[in-house]
């Protein structure tokens, strides 16, 4: 896309000019530089010490978490493993960390490197699926907090840099692998895991090479008990002749079971070669295969405020209690889903150490991801008619919803069937130049500066199966009725038992994919209500076969930026000072390219004042582009008071850029009278949110692997993107009109700030054996204020909640445990759901883990896992706490396996 392999070619020839420039300059001078010494790190304790010293070190405010051991990181996933870190929070998808949100900041906000590249991602937008990255395979992860010039732009939440091993750094033969089973207790199965890692060096340590492999499977199985959100502003007319105005209505209640299959393959190879000490190149190269299937059997019920007969209102004018006897319905649907995705990465990069001033990093890197979904999700629907009440007015933990059950398939007939999904391409190309010149006079020590090159290239394609042949046999009671043998009877086997439901244990279930083969059989088209028009449309549209939408479009950013940091030192009295003051310059065009059904005219119809479109008959070609700099200036202090006491301050200028979906480059405009045209669309013209971030921070290093820290910080972000409206001139044949038009736009501001808490300490000077105890703790409190805030409505931004970690482990001889308590309160997950109008909140979420082990040897040992081991339920609410939008259970997991490192 765009010349991409061209512009890398012509960039990588630029790298060696400017590497040849540099070392003409210097080779002269050059010198021995003293190799350093790597820490081997073993156990929970080496862990926590290094990961303390790269805090203490950094530059900046850094977070970090370590592997303990090679193949050995503190959890099953690496997002698991980040939500330890102060101020830092995850979402979930299936019970597995798969998204990260920092300082109350949503994954859109964050920017993921995986040894400091941007990895292309499945996700659809910015954010980074750490549900695709084999936790096995990972050395550690930094979380910058504050910014630097050198640190690449696009975050105001945080930058997290996921680092691999390397080779030549284990100067050794290294062999480490494992094998574990994990049992899923709400699936009932157990399924295996298999990570693999091989080292080494050859040629007196010049060449190393580095291969790892991880292969794990998962079945499980999720309860979803949820209405699709409250329709808000709503009227309804009862039999006893009452009628309720502006009342807030449950859409519906669903009951539904998944079960799922997680399959993940998970490769990496890394080469080096050092012909000198003070030339070392690595290239890296990743593969990530990870197929995601489910099957959803769900009992449905559907509000048609028409249909209802009775209710019963609170106090905020919601409908907690209803009765529904007219032409309402019980139906029964199956969908089943598979989404194969493929990560590809690969890497190149050059340290060189030109003299004992001058050293060169240049890297070269392209990574694709690929998530093939477009018509592969099915949606299909078959039931009766029947009555039914919903009870949500008793305060239990899930609605009760009683109808009359029926579970005699010849009853059942046919209403929707569709394929449906999307595809997702990301592509990432980037160049990087980092150059550092040691300076050492005065207060001077160094200077950073360098460039770097982005070409990145999203793209969404949307497929579905005509709407046409989707209803072509639908309706109750006329739809189509099945022969014997489609449906069966499904038992949930105690459906939400977790949160103690009061719930049908029963219902009919089938399969989505014969239902539509029956579908299109002779008998059942000349059973349906016109076989004429039925025949017609499956032959045009070729059945259920889904359709790409030729609205999908792709958006192509450019970026290209300069930076430089001075790094400043000194003494003020007995307390030694660091400053990095530095400044980043960005330049960013995006073209956002697809097709539009264009606007041709507006023609009068036979109703007064009202007009009609007139619109082209085939997709018309779009393309926008759009271009923005931006000026990031930065400043990073710290101050040792003491040998043991760092006071750290920050201030930068960030940026995040607009999301995919916001960027369409489509408009829909709509007919009706002059005066109230509207029209709605994406905006490629969003200028990206910005952000002036002050950190003030303490540190307390008490201990060899202990300490305590207080941090302030404060954000204040122009351009928040919101939903607006505005007046556009739409000049067309007949003379120019007035739009109304809805799109993404820079809207507002907002203020975010808080305070994080850490506390990191092992107690050592205990009798033994106690003195093998420890414990982390750290909380996270943020609030924010927006210019979109009302009196009325005083809403959070999306992701922002408190926080709060405690782990408690405990690490003697040949024994290892671990006990992590995480805890995220409420937060609001967007401002709209499904219904639209009111927001989705997520409620407080606390999560217990474990992980232990036995060594049986240097080289072998045992372990054991939990992961949410006290079964919390996840709860999702509407504008009120009785809007109940979601309550879904997962279950706890387990895993018992052996490990070895040679």
């Amino acid at each position: 896309m765009r010349h991409q392999k061209q512009k890398l070619n012509y960039l990588s020839m630029l790298v060696m000019l400017n590497l040849g420039t540099i070392a003409s300059v210097s080779a002269e001078e050059a010198t021995e530089t003293k190799e350093i010494e790597k820490i081997t790190v073993t156990g929970i304790q080496a862990s926590l010490i290094k990961s303390m010293d790269i805090k203490r070190s950094s530059d900046g405010v850094v977070d970090a978490i370590a592997a303990e051991d090679i193949g050995k990181f503190p959890d099953q996933n690496v997002a698991e493993s980040l939500q330890r870190v102060t101020g830092v929070a995850i979402d979930r998808e299936g019970g597995e960390g798969q998204l990260v949100s920092v300082r109350g900041l949503g994954p859109e906000f964050n920017s993921v490197l995986v040894n400091g590249r941007t990895i292309a991602t499945i996700s659809g937008g910015r954010a980074f699926s750490f549900d695709t990255l084999a936790s096995e395979l990972i050395n550690g992860a930094e979380v910058h907090k504050t910014q630097t010039a050198k640190l690449q732009e696009g975050s105001i939440g945080a930058t997290i840099n996921v680092t691999t091993h390397r080779p030549l750094s284990l100067k050794e033969f290294k062999v480490a692998g494992s094998v574990k089973g994990t049992y899923d207790d709400m699936s009932g199965e157990t399924n295996p895991t298999f990570s693999g890692f091989i080292s080494n060096t050859f040629l007196d340590n010049t060449v190393g090479v580095l291969g790892s492999i991880s292969i794990s499977d998962r079945d499980s199985r999720f309860d979803y008990g949820q209405t699709a959100g409250y329709i808000t502003n709503h009227s309804l007319n009862l039999d006893d002749g009452t009628t309720h105005e502006n009342i807030f209505l449950p859409r519906n209640y669903d009951q539904i079971v998944q079960t799922e299959q997680r399959e993940r393959t998970t490769a990496n190879l890394t080469l080096q070669y050092q012909p000198t000490e003070d030339i070392l190149l690595t290239a890296d190269m990743l593969h990530s295969k990870y197929d995601v299937s489910y099957r959803q059997d769900i009992l449905a019920h559907w509000f048609d405020g028409a249909n209802i007969t009775d209710a019963t209102l609170d106090e905020n004018r919601t409908v907690v209690k209803l009765d529904s006897a007219r032409n309402s319905a019980t139906d029964y649907l199956n969908r089943l889903s598979s989404r194969p995705t493929t990560t590809k990465a690969f890497g190149l990069n050059l340290e060189w150490t030109l003299d004992d001033r001058w050293s060169i990093n240049a890297d070269i890197s392209a990574s694709e991801a690929e998530s093939l979904n477009g018509g592969r999700t099915t949606d299909t629907v078959a039931g009766f008619v029947n009555a039914y009440s919903f009870d949500n007015s008793t305060g239990a933990s899930v609605p009760q919803l009683s109808f009359t059950e029926d579970l005699d398939p010849t009853r059942v007939s046919s209403n929707w069937a569709s394929k449906f999904g999307n595809d997702i391409n990301d592509e990432v190309n980037e160049v990087k130049i980092d150059v550092e010149y040691i300076i050492d006079q005065g207060v001077f020590g160094k200077i950073n500066f360098g460039s770097a090159y982005s070409d990145r290239t999203l793209a969404t394609t949307y497929s579905e199966t005509n709407w046409r042949v989707s209803e072509a046999h639908g309706g109750y009671p006329a739809g189509m009725v099945f022969p014997e043998g489609m449906f069966t009877k499904f038992d949930s086997d105690g459906f939400l038992s977790g949160a103690n439901a009061d719930t049908a244990n029963e219902w009919l279930i089938f399969d989505s994919y014969e239902f539509m083969d029956y579908l299109l059989t002779d008998n059942a088209i000349n059973a349906s209500n016109d076989p004429q028009y039925t025949r017609d449309v499956i032959a045009q549209y070729n059945g259920y076969s889904a359709h790409e939408d030729a609205s999908a479009f792709e958006v192509n950013e450019e970026v290209k930026s300069i930076y430089a940091d001075l790094h400043m030192s000194g003494d003020i009295g007995t307390m030694p000072w660091n400053v990095v003051a530095g400044l980043r310059y960005v330049e960013t065009t995006t073209t956002s390219s697809g097709s539009t059904i264009e606007l041709l005219d507006l023609v009068e119809t036979n109703t007064v004042d009202e007009y009609q479109p007139v619109e082209t008959d085939d997709w018309v070609p779009i393309s926008i582009s759009h271009s923005y700099d931006n000026l990031l200036p930065s400043l990073n202090a710290n101050l040792e008071i003491t040998e043991d006491l760092v006071a750290r301050f920050a201030y930068s200028k960030s940026i995040t850029r607009a999301t995919l979906s916001e960027m369409s480059p489509t408009t829909s405009y709509g007919g009706g009278k002059l005066d109230s045209l509207q029209a709605s669309g994406g905006n490629p013209m969003l200028d990206p949110y910005e952000s002036s971030n002050i950190d003030l921070g303490l540190e307390w290093y008490f201990d060899e692997n202990s300490y305590a820290a207080i941090a302030y910080f404060s954000k204040d972000v122009d351009n928040f993107i919101d939903g607006g409206v505005t007046k556009e001139t739409v000049d067309l044949a007949s003379g120019s009109y007035n739009y109304t038009v809805s799109r993404p736009m820079n809207l507002n501001d907002a203020k975010i700030d808080g305070y994080e808490i850490a506390v990191q300490h092992s107690l050592t000077y205990l009798p033994a054996p106690f003195d093998g105890l420890g414990f982390i703790a750290n909380m996270t409190i943020v609030d924010s204020e927006s210019s979109a805030d009302t009196v009325d409505n005083p809403l959070p931004l999306p992701g922002l909640g408190d926080s709060q970690n405690l782990i408690l482990f405990y690490e003697q001889d040949d024994y290892q445990f671990r006990i992590a308590y995480n805890n995220r309160n409420e937060f609001m997950q967007s401002t709209t759901n499904w219904a639209g109008g009111a927001p989705i909140y997520v409620e407080d979420y606390a999560q217990v883990d474990i992980s232990g082990s036995y060594d049986i040897n240097e080289n072998v040992s045992l372990f054991i896992e939990g992961i949410n081991i006290t079964n919390e339920i996840t709860r999702k609410r509407g504008l009120y706490k009785n809007h109940v939008l979601a309550i879904i259970e997962t279950g706890p997991r387990y895993s018992v396996g052996i490990r070895a490192n040679f």
